[in-house]
């Protein structure tokens, strides 16, 4: 009776919105202390890592993506913006907005470059809209308007895909085009139906989520959500899109993940400009955008799966780089929930850190590692979103421009122009500066360094926090050696890792493990425990190698690892660490005990 009754009350909003096919009709697993956000679902996991966008044609699409790989960046998906739709003209439009069969031209055997990218575990894209204009697209627009699919019809005189630019930064022209459009009627299934059902094409060649522009409407944001589940081959039912940050009135928008912070300007802050912007480019500059996410007057700072344009989107009214910001900018977003890089079109770096600088090209690449190498510390959270109803970003009241990355980790944004150093106020407890070691006590501003290669970032003492070997893509790499990273404190402290297959809805039932971490230390000894792992998903593997790092400690006496003397481990004396490595069953727990 008690599992019937977790289904009923956890998951019923859910199930509402997704189909028996996708959802199964058990129970969700729940541990006692679990909170379930039930109206939450999660990304899939190859979210988590590097993606990217731009307004490339076919083989411009696979150059950028090889240009990437040979910087030795990262990068998990790639979606092809509005030009997908009608390239040879830069979406001037309004042909091709929407047709349904988009640019053939430019991209001649679109099957092959999704398949390149498959090869290369890269998930692929494109950009939707909710509408269609009759100028160029008549048999489209007839075949709805016939069957009654439009909620409304207008003529539209805006210039975007509009017989206009799309995004240009010195356009000052009027669109001389009136053009009947239809707005696709979303809250009618027959009408959702009848779109999926034209759409359905672009993923059996190979697409496997959507870019949703012009509207954050839920039941747009449903439909589209929908679609990438039922017709994304390499999803498994898990489903992703990017749309705007609108909708959150409503908490069903947790169902459709995941939220960009609209076209951000390409400037430290709208208080104080250092360039012009044509009026339509919202007024959120990279100040502005930090706010986004840790100002809780403001409804984007609930979204759990916010991402932004890497460097802002758009430039101004200029062609000059602001290499700083940019970098800066990018320092910031790789510890943000969902990382993305994009910008305008007349950007002629397309927001790609090698075409910046030298310097951006080497930090880009060192911070996009660390971020790989964080996804056990980052999914984990991503799952505790749901499991607990925790956000990822942790909000410090009355310091808006810094905030918890999960629980232990502290990160300090420099969003002010020319700054080397900035006041970073921390919360209770002591904090470690993860590069220096320099550590501080909570409750009390300091100033610390930041010089333009380093955000300031801190580590609670007593953290523990799960990493893993580099791969250039999530769905490349793997949890079989995990190296656990330990700031052994004289209170006694603990983590749960959270895992699952990343790819399917099993989450959804319970398929779900997770492994419990505990440290103390006294003057004389750390005690470190790993406990058995906890439930099952489709996929895990019975055993893998540990790599225990314990920080700030003296050489040890001794090492007992389950009660026998340890072999496997080497003390660093410059940095004060002991690290320890052992191979063991999921199964089996694990005790660590190091003598000082």
């Amino acid at each position: 009776m008690k599992k019937i009754l977790t289904l009923l009350i956890a998951g019923l909003a859910i199930f509402q919105s997704c189909s028996p096919k996708q959802h199964p009709d058990n129970a969700e697993a729940v541990m006692p202390e679990m909170k379930i956000d039930s109206n939450l679902v999660i990304p899939p996991a190859w979210a988590f890592g590097v993606l990217y966008g731009g307004y490339t044609n076919q083989k411009q699409t696979i150059q950028r993506i090889e240009d990437i790989k040979a910087h030795n960046y990262p990068i998990d998906a790639y979606w092809i913006d509005s030009w997908f739709w009608s390239f040879d003209n830069h979406g001037k439009g309004p042909k091709k907005y929407i047709d349904f069969a988009a640019d053939t031209t430019a991209f001649p055997d679109r099957k092959a470059m999704w398949d390149f990218m498959q090869k290369n575990d890269i998930k692929g894209g494109f950009w939707m809209w909710d509408c269609i204009q009759k100028t160029g697209n008549e048999a489209a627009f007839n075949d709805f308007e016939k069957r009654g699919y439009f909620s409304r019809v207008f003529t539209n005189t805006d210039t975007w895909h509009n017989a206009g630019t799309t995004t240009a930064m010195f356009n000052t022209t009027k669109s001389k085009v009136a053009t009947p459009t239809g707005n696709i009627d979303f809250d009618n299934p027959k009408a959702v139906a009848y779109f999926q059902k034209r759409m359905k094409h672009f993923f059996d060649e190979g697409a496997d989520f959507i870019k949703l522009d012009r509207t954050s409407k839920i039941s747009v944001c449903k439909a589209m959500f929908e679609m990438t589940q039922k017709f994304g081959e390499e999803t498994e039912g898990r489903g992703f899109i990017l749309s705007h940050t609108g909708g959150t009135d409503s908490p069903t928008y947790e169902r459709y993940p995941t939220k960009w912070t609209d076209d951000t300007r390409s400037d430290w802050t709208v208080e104080k400009p250092t360039k012009e912007f044509n009026s339509w480019v919202p007024r959120v500059a990279f100040k502005e955008n930090i706010a986004m996410y840790t100002d809780t007057s403001k409804a984007t700072s609930k979204i759990p799966f916010l991402t932004n344009d890497t460097g802002g989107f758009d430039m101004g009214k200029t062609d000059q780089l602001d290499k700083e910001l940019y970098i800066r900018w990018m320092e910031f977003s790789m510890f943000c929930p969902i990382t993305e890089v994009f910008s305008q079109p007349e950007n002629p770096t397309s927001n790609l850190a090698y075409l910046y600088s030298e310097q951006a090209d080497t930090l880009f690449r060192n911070y996009a590692h660390q971020r790989m190498q964080l996804f056990p510390y980052i999914y984990t959270y991503a799952l505790r979103s749901r499991l607990l109803s925790q956000h990822m970003i942790g909000k410090i009241p009355g310091h808006l421009y810094e905030y918890l990355f999960g629980n232990d980790m502290l990160v300090a944004p420099v969003y002010v122009q020319g700054a080397v150093s900035r006041k970073v106020f921390f919360p209770e407890g002591t904090w470690i500066d993860k590069v220096t070691g320099e550590k501080y006590k909570g409750n009390q501003v300091f100033e610390v360094e930041a010089p333009l290669e380093k955000i300031p970032v801190f580590v609670k003492e007593g953290a523990i926090i799960p990493t893993r070997n580099y791969a250039p893509t999530i769905e490349s790499g793997n949890n079989d050696t995990l190296t656990v990273d330990i700031y052994p404190s004289t209170e006694e402290s603990g983590f749960t890792m959270y895992e699952d297959d990343g790819k399917s809805n099993g989450y959804l039932n319970g398929e779900v493990a997770s492994t419990i971490f505990s440290a103390g230390r006294s003057d004389d000894r750390i005690n470190f425990t790993i406990s058995p792992v906890a439930g099952n998903y489709k996929g895990m593997k019975p055993s893998r190698y540990w790599r225990l790092v314990f920080h700030d400690v003296s050489q040890p006496r001794a090492i007992l690892v389950n009660g026998k003397e340890a072999t496997g481990w080497m003390y660093d004396y410059e940095n004060r660490t002991i690290t320890v490595r052992l191979k063991t069953a999921k199964k089996n727990g694990n005790q660590v005990k190091i003598k000082l």
